[in-house]
């Protein structure tokens, strides 16, 4: 009989929920027609940004910083992936980022208002409300990173009066 420790149990619990973020980034290109040749960047997108999740949520324990930091990779991950391939980058945005979107959450605050428990109701609205900021304040982060080296490389390559 094999024993699961701990330690097991929750690696094997963040590797199905890496897949179900690749498969669910997946399953959003096919419905946003995203076409075949980028379905699969478009997937792993969701995966990266899970991975990067986690990783951030076990080291800082803080939900306003790993979805900045996950939402920072998945936004460079649509930059970078888009030159590359030569397709826009919300093809790779959009499906990658929706595995982040705080949908439990929301859910759990929205059902707290309906049961009158005020207390769970701030509790899951504040998460709500950091998750949020947390996803948004990454992609402005990002977008100014792009914006600064996308500008630097234009510069570099104006031709000197």
């Amino acid at each position: 009989v094999l024993r699961c420790d701990g330690r097991f149990a929750v690696m094997k619990e963040m590797i199905i929920q890496v897949i179900m973020a690749t498969v669910g980034a997946l399953g959003f290109s096919i419905l946003f027609r995203v076409n075949e040749r980028n379905v699969p960047a478009a997937a792993i997108g969701g995966g990266i940004g899970w991975i990067v999740y986690l990783a951030m949520f076990n080291w800082s324990d803080n939900l306003f910083f790993s979805y900045l930091v996950a939402s920072i990779a998945v936004c460079l991950w649509a930059e970078i992936i888009a030159r590359i391939l030569k397709a826009p980058s919300n093809i790779y945005l959009v499906p990658g980022i929706i595995p982040l979107i705080p949908g439990g959450s929301l859910f759990y605050t929205t059902k707290a208002i309906v049961e009158g428990d005020w207390q769970a109701f701030f509790d899951f609205g504040l998460n709500t409300v950091w998750i949020t900021f947390g996803m948004a304040a990454g992609m402005a982060v990002s977008a100014l990173i792009v914006h600064l080296f996308v500008d630097e490389k234009k510069q570099n390559k104006k031709p000197q009066n």
